[in-house]
């Protein structure tokens, strides 16, 4: 406990650059083969394929990289009250201390939509559901390792959300199989978006599509007004922002339909419509998504063992009470 203590000691109380080396601000280097570096906060020894091009020296570990910025949206997510999870992940962001890339952006994703979740009282959603969720992120979401396996941490920690939702573990049916469609979905959202990465425009089309999906899927509106979503952090991506390539750099708006549809619209369209047709969906829907949402409507899926005739409360409910941690449930 103590050598956790100091680790985290010593990794939050160090200034550091907000994008590129955390030392010294230079470009960071990618290397082919991972070799072995000493963390310059915690000494710890491993190797790893992410070094500062001017100092190898600088290397930071991963824990380092991130406990500072994880601890901080914990300690946010926990204590808000805010339940727009877009004004949460934007509250977020707003601090300074946040690098521009890494893996913490999983967990600010993660934390608004389960924070949102917890302060509308919905899911039985509540403070250890958080720290489950960022016990597992801390299993798949690692820094540097989009690039060298070609996942994004923003894929599994949309699967932890529905995974806590629903009860989803090994062996499990249709809760699995809604868990994985969503997270294809994601993923390939975030491959259109790709090139080069930015993990805030993950991040915020992540939301889109998890909050339209927990609608369609369980009928839960949790951002129930449009949301402006405009990037402000353009000059401080280190790889070269993708500018008009990306949505988020004109800036979109995250729309809520009369009939409670979700969009997402470029801005420069809302001001020249004065309605929204079902033509400007935004393309998330994943075909277990869609599966499953036809199963509820049609009174078809069975929950603790029992048939539900289009009884959407008990589903949430059943839901709710199969939170299964994950150490207890080994694949």
């Amino acid at each position: 406990m103590n050598a956790i203590n100091n680790t985290e000691d010593a990794c939050d109380n160090h200034n550091s650059h907000v994008s590129n080396c955390l030392i010294c601000g230079s470009k960071l280097q990618y290397l082919q083969s991972s070799k072995e570096l000493t963390c310059f906060y915690c000494g710890k020894k491993e190797k790893s394929n992410i070094v500062c091009a001017n100092d190898e020296s600088h290397y930071v570990c991963d824990d380092c990289h991130s406990i500072s910025s994880i601890n901080y949206i914990k300690e946010f997510v926990i204590n808000t009250v805010i339940e727009n999870p877009f004004e949460i992940a934007l509250s977020i962001l707003e601090n300074k201390d946040i690098p521009m890339l890494g893996c913490h952006h999983c967990y600010i994703l993660t934390g608004s939509v389960l924070a949102s979740l917890k302060n509308k009282k919905l899911f039985n959603i509540g403070n250890e559901d958080i720290e489950e969720a960022f016990f597992r992120l801390s299993k798949q979401a690692v820094g540097g390792y989009c690039g060298l396996s070609g996942v994004c941490g923003i894929v599994p920690a949309c699967g932890v959300i529905y995974s806590i939702l629903t009860g989803a573990v090994c062996g499990k049916d249709i809760e699995q199989k809604i868990t994985m469609g969503l997270t294809s979905a994601v993923s390939n959202a975030i491959y259109e978006l790709t090139g080069p990465s930015c993990c805030k425009a993950y991040m915020f089309k992540a939301l889109e599509i998890i909050i339209t999906d927990i609608y369609r899927d369980f009928g839960e509106v949790i951002s129930g007004k449009d949301f402006e979503i405009k990037c402000g952090f353009v000059e401080l991506h280190p790889h070269g922002c993708r500018k008009e390539k990306c949505p988020y750099y004109s800036g979109v708006i995250f729309n809520v339909y009369n009939n409670n549809k979700f969009s997402c619209i470029s801005e420069g369209t809302a001001e020249n419509e004065n309605s929204l047709t079902s033509s400007n969906l935004s393309s998330s829907s994943s075909s277990a998504s869609a599966s499953f949402a036809a199963d509820l409507n049609a009174g078809s899926l069975v929950a603790g063992g029992q048939l539900e005739n289009n009884k959407l409360d008990a589903v949430k409910y059943s839901f709710g009470e199969n939170k299964v941690k994950a150490d207890s449930a080994p694949c």
